[in-house]
């Protein structure tokens, strides 16, 4: 199911305008404190957030069926090398990622002076939240536990619990033993899974519908609460993330090339729908439709194997977790002085990439099973909090970079999948003319 071209550009453009104009509007009524513009305020926080929770509606169980379809599209080795191979080129991106962090970062960090005075100043303020988020903060959980965490012992837990990877990894095995079955009996579920998925995507265009309005919302909210101190001593900060995510997707347009075998026109045009979809919603679930329709128009002899990737990318791949979070963390280290030891360091980054196969992919910040990887690495809670003012602008980088590797991957992933495929086609038709 393809969404009007024409309507995408217009929704995105909407939601564009809604944004500038939330914040416009939010910056306004942070001031006064009458009754009007509490209740102006309560009533956009509640549209916003009724709009997000319509996304985490249907984000698991689109997942789960995008999942299932992933693994049941061909009935042949083929999907599972593509699933693996799609894993693969994720973790290069991830170390791709993190690697650009510890080159640029720490050199800005060393020449950048900060106010400690005014950093210990916010602290105090942000202290009194940040001890009550502290009782609901678990422990960061060691490998082991994240490891033996994959197989859910109760599903239904694991779903009000938004323990996102173990339904997933269900999803994949459901959908490993549904190939197996009879063809009589697997056709008939397998019908019904990609019957729920369509209607399921139906619901995301009409979310996708509201994002204008969901975004004037959302903006407003965001610019009212947000402080003009905290914007001058750590905006910085913002800057140099969101820098560094761009950066990133610019480079994912050479490297797509070169692995891909694409064209820079090819890609670029493609990747354009999608990218839209990405800065208007700031979901990568939301793309998911636009995500589709552009890999069946980038690679149009093999469309097999975007139906299998993208889905699972979606789903699963976080390309901006390691670029994000390292730099934040960095950051953080640095405003709050606290030393960066390298064990520490790679702790955390271990713990980002597993947990980034867990997020569904939807607007907002640090979740509270992010923030134990950040105090474990010795970042104070409330500084953590300090930066979730910025989420807004940067989460708009992150959806950015995140559909725009799901589509590097899907081109890496079907050039080099197809490559013995054509060998072999090659090889039978020199056979049949000798």
């Amino acid at each position: 199911m393809e969404q009007p071209r024409g309507s995408a550009r217009q929704t995105t453009l909407w939601s564009l305008a809604g944004l500038v104009a939330g914040i416009a509007v939010g910056s306004a009524l942070r001031s006064p404190a009458g009754s009007i513009g509490g209740f102006l305020l309560a009533t956009l926080s509640g549209i916003g957030t009724l709009w997000v929770n319509a996304l985490r509606m249907v984000a698991l169980p689109l997942a789960i069926c995008n999942t299932v379809c992933a693994m049941v599209r061909e009935r042949t080795t083929r999907t599972a090398g593509r699933i693996g191979g799609a894993v693969a080129v994720y973790l290069m991106l991830l170390l791709l990622g993190a690697g650009i962090v510890l080159v640029v970062v720490p050199p800005i960090l060393r020449g950048t002076r900060v106010d400690q005075g005014a950093i210990a100043a916010l602290s105090r303020e942000a202290s009194p939240q940040a001890g009550k988020l502290a009782g609901r903060t678990r422990a960061a959980p060691g490998l082991g536990d994240m490891v033996v965490g994959l197989v859910p012992r109760n599903l239904l837990r694991s779903a009000v619990n938004e323990d996102f990877l173990p339904l997933l990894v269900f999803a994949m095995l459901f959908g490993l033993a549904l190939r197996r079955t009879r063809m009589e009996h697997g056709e008939a579920v397998i019908r019904l899974v990609e019957g729920l998925t369509e209607t399921i995507m139906v619901i995301v265009w009409w979310i996708i519908w509201c994002s204008p309005v969901a975004m004037f919302a959302l903006a407003a909210t965001f610019a009212a609460s947000s402080g003009v101190r905290i914007v001058g001593i750590l905006g910085r900060f913002v800057l140099l993330e969101c820098g560094l995510m761009l950066a990133f997707v610019l480079l994912l347009y050479p490297l797509t090339m070169l692995a891909g075998g694409l064209s820079f026109r090819g890609f670029a045009s493609s990747a354009l729908g999608p990218q839209m979809v990405a800065v208007s919603t700031r979901s990568s679930l939301a793309a998911l439709p636009a995500l589709l329709t552009a890999g069946e128009r980038m690679l149009p002899a093999n469309p097999d194997s975007p139906r299998v990737v993208l889905p699972l990318a979606v789903s699963m791949f976080k390309v901006n977790r390691t670029t994000s979070a390292l730099c934040r963390l960095l950051v953080i280290l640095y405003f709050w002085s606290v030393p960066a030891l390298p064990p520490q360091i790679y702790t955390f980054l271990l713990t980002v990439v597993l947990l980034s196969f867990s997020d569904l992919g939807l607007p907002g910040g640090t979740q509270l099973r992010t923030l134990p990887a950040y105090v474990a690495a010795g970042c104070p809670l409330e500084a953590v909090m300090l930066l979730e003012v910025f989420e807004p602008f940067s989460d708009i980088c992150k959806t950015l970079l995140n559909v725009t590797g799901d589509l590097s991957v899907a081109a890496i992933v079907t050039r080099w999948s197809s490559r013995p495929v054509r060998g072999r086609a090659m090889v039978a038709a020199e056979s049949r003319a000798s």
